[in-house]
C-alpha cells in the first residue's frame, strides 16, 4: 500500500560544499560510510519500509556514476532518476517544484545524508491518523563524541529550535538556532492556546517529510521558497494559526517569501473533504480545544521524535562523516534483510591482522599489515609493515611501506610515502605525503602551500 499512498523522493543533488576536500572528484551521495556508498542508506530505509519505486534527484553530470554505484549493490527498488543542472543552486523547495509534475499522491521526501536506524512507522501512523499536512521527522545528534581529523574547524554544531505540544506532538515552531543572535526571543501567542509546550534545542530536523500532495500545488505556484527546512517549513507550521485569507479585506502582505495572497494564499491548496469537516464538526473529541476548529482541521503540522536509543545523523559535515563511519560496524547488520559483505570478492587480503574493517574491489592488502576499525575503499594499495586503525581511505590510495595511521581520512588518488606516521591528520585529493612526514592534526591539501596545523 505504501507506494501507492505515497511517492517516495530522494534528494541527492547536493554537492557536499561544507567538507570539499572530501567530495572533490566524487558526488557526495557516494561518499562511503562503511561497505557502501552514503546513498544507499536511505534507499535501504525506504526499501525497508515497503517502497518499491524512488524518484532519485541528482546533478546531470553525476547520473552515470551514481547509477553504476547503485547497480554494484543488492537493493531491489525501482530508482527513477531525475536531473538537475549544475550550473543553478537549487534549494530542496526548489528542486521538489521543477518534480512537480511526476508527483500524483502524498510525498515521501528523504535526504541523501541520512544514515539511520530510525523506524519510519511512526511518521506514516501519525500521518494517517491526523490526516496530517505535514510529519517531519526529529531526532537526537549522534555525532557529539566524534574525533575529526585535520586542523580544527570553526564551524558550529547544527541545532534547530524546536517548538510542541508535549501532549499531541503538534509542532508550533521549527528554525535554525543560527537564525538567532545572542538572545532568543519567542512570540507569546506560541504558548498560549497551545496547551503544554516543549522546547528542545539539542533535536535536529533529519530532514525526513511526509507531505500532503496540495501542498506541492502551492509551491509550484508561490515562487518565494527556495528551501525546505529554512522557508517552507516555517511558512507552514505557522499559517496553523492563521485565518484563511479574505478576499475581500484590504491586500496586504502575508509573509517573507514573496507570496502573493490572492494567487498564492495556502488555504486556497488545501484539500479538505466535506467529510473530513463534518467529521472535524461533529467530534466530541479536539486535542486543542482553545483554537477555532476550522483552523485546526486546515492546515496540520506534527512533529514525530526518533527513539533516544536509536542511532541518526546526517552527513553534511566533516563530524557527522567520522561519526556515521565509527558507528557503522554496530549497526549495519541490523539495517539490511541481506547479510552485506565487508571484504569485496576481489579484493586481495594478505594479512592475518584485520579487524572490523571494510575493504573496496580490487584493493590489496600486503602482508605484515595490521587493520582496525577502518573504512579500505576500491583499487587502494597497503604495503607491507603498515598499521591503521580508526581511518577512512577513499578510492585509488597508496599507502607505502612503514607507514604508521590512527584517525586519518585519506581522499582519493593520495598516496603517503614510505615511513610516515599520521595522526588525526586529513590528506585532500591527489595530495602525495612526502617521505618519513611526521604529523598530527595536520591538513594536506593542493591548495596549500604548506601544512596547516592546529
Amino acid at each position: 500500500m505504501l507506494p501507492i499512498e505515497f511517492q517516495a523522493v530522494l534528494l541527492a543533488g547536493g554537492r557536499g560544499s561544507r567538507f570539499p576536500d572530501l567530495t572533490e572528484g566524487r558526488p557526495k551521495c557516494l561518499l562511503p560510510v562503511g561497505p557502501l556508498p552514503l546513498i544507499w542508506y536511505p534507499l535501504n530505509l525506504l526499501q525497508r519500509h515497503g517502497f518499491q519505486d524512488v524518484i532519485v534527484v541528482v546533478i546531470e553530470s553525476q547520473k552515470a556514476e551514481i547509477q553504476q554505484q547503485l547497480e554494484h549493490t543488492s537493493l531491489t527498488i525501482r530508482v527513477e532518476y531525475f536531473t538537475i543542472s549544475s550550473d543553478h543552486d537549487f534549494g530542496t523547495a526548489d528542486t521538489l517544484r521543477l518534480i512537480g509534475d511526476k508527483i500524483k499522491s502524498d510525498l515521501f521526501v528523504v535526504s541523501c545524508d541520512l544514515v539511520t536506524n530510525v523506524s519510519l512507522y511512526p511518521l506514516i501512523n501519525k500521518f494517517r491518523q491526523h490526516d496530517a499536512t505535514l510529519v517531519a521527522l526529529l531526532m537526537k545528534g549522534c555525532d557529539d563524541d566524534a574525533i575529526v581529523p585535520g586542523q580544527k574547524s570553526k564551524e558550529k554544531p547544527e541545532r534547530d529550535l524546536i517548538l510542541t505540544n508535549l501532549n499531541t506532538n503538534r509542532l508550533i515552531f521549527s528554525a535554525s538556532l543560527s537564525d538567532f543572535e545572542e538572545q532568543v526571543s519567542l512570540p507569546g501567542h506560541l504558548f498560549r492556546g497551545n496547551g503544554k509546550v516543549q522546547i528542545d534545542s539539542r533535536l535536529l530536523d533529519a530532514h525526513v517529510y511526509i507531505i500532503k500532495r496540495w501542498v506541492l500545488e502551492f509551491l509550484q505556484e508561490s515562487k518565494g521558497f527556495s528551501t525546505m527546512k529554512g522557508e517552507l517549513l516555517p511558512y507552514i507550521v505557522k499559517k496553523q494559526m492563521s485565518q484563511p485569507f479574505n478576499h475581500t479585506e484590504v491586500e496586504k502582505p502575508m509573509s517573507d517569501f514573496n507570496v502573493n495572497p490572492h494567487v498564492d494564499d495556502i488555504f486556497t491548496f488545501v484539500s479538505h473533504s466535506l467529510l473530513a469537516q463534518k467529521i472535524a464538526e461533529t467530534s466530541l473529541y479536539s486535542e486543542e480545544k482553545h483554537k477555532p476548529s476550522k483552523n485546526v482541521d486546515l492546515i496540520k503540522c506534527y512533529a514525530v521524535k526518533a527513539r533516544k536509543d536509536s542511532f541518526g545523523v546526517r552527513v553534511n559535515t566533516l563530524r557527522s562523516f567520522c561519526a556515521a563511519n565509527q558507528k557503522i560496524y554496530s549497526l549495519i547488520a541490523d539495517m539490511s534483510t541481506t547479510k552485506i559483505p565487508l571484504v569485496h570478492p576481489n579484493s586481495t587480503v594478505e594479512s592475518n591482522q584485520v579487524t572490523q574493517c571494510s575493504i573496496g574491489e580490487n584493493t590489496k592488502i600486503n602482508s605484515k599489515t595490521s587493520l582496525k576499525n577502518s573504512v579500505i575503499g576500491a583499487n587502494c594499495v597497503v604495503n607491507p609493515k603498515v598499521r591503521i586503525t580508526d581511518c577512512i581511505l577513499m578510492n585509488n590510495v597508496e599507502i607505502e611501506e612503514g607507514v604508521v595511521l590512527e584517525n586519518c581520512i585519506i581522499c582519493d588518488k593520495a598516496v603517503v610515502k614510505k615511513g610516515s606516521i599520521l595522526k588525526n591528520c586529513l590528506v585532500g585529493f591527489n595530495f602525495i605525503v612526502p617521505e618519513g612526514a611526521q604529523k598530527e592534526k595536520t591538513n594536506f591539501t593542493t591548495s596549500s602551500t604548506h601544512f596547516m596545523e592546529i
